[in-house]
């Protein structure tokens, strides 16, 4: 973990550096890291849709119910699924309040 000096050193030196206020430095890395994040978890979304061939959460949820599909480990990944549904909305929330 860098220390607080560290941090502030460096954010200090490269907003001199590229020639951004410190602030502006740190507002546009905070959009990246949101935006980054959003993007991993709907990667991870794709995986899961890939691997059960389904459009929607609720359509393996389905396929588990009816026993169309083994439910170990797609419970697993519907719980998976949606907390990455919620963590991206929770994000995006964020994201719309830093722009």
């Amino acid at each position: 973990m860098h220390s607080e000096d560290s941090v502030s050193g460096i954010t200090a030196d490269l907003s001199h550096m590229i020639g951004l206020p410190e602030n502006e430095l740190i507002h546009r890395g905070l959009v990246s890291f949101i935006e980054k994040e959003i993007r991993l978890a709907e990667a991870d979304i794709a995986d899961l849709i890939d691997r059960y061939n389904v459009a929607l959460k609720e359509d393996l949820y389905e396929a588990i119910k009816s026993k169309k599909m083994p439910s170990h480990p797609a419970w697993e990944d519907y719980i998976v699924w949606k907390n990455k549904e919620k963590y991206i909305n929770d994000l995006k929330v964020r994201l719309g309040r830093v722009r």
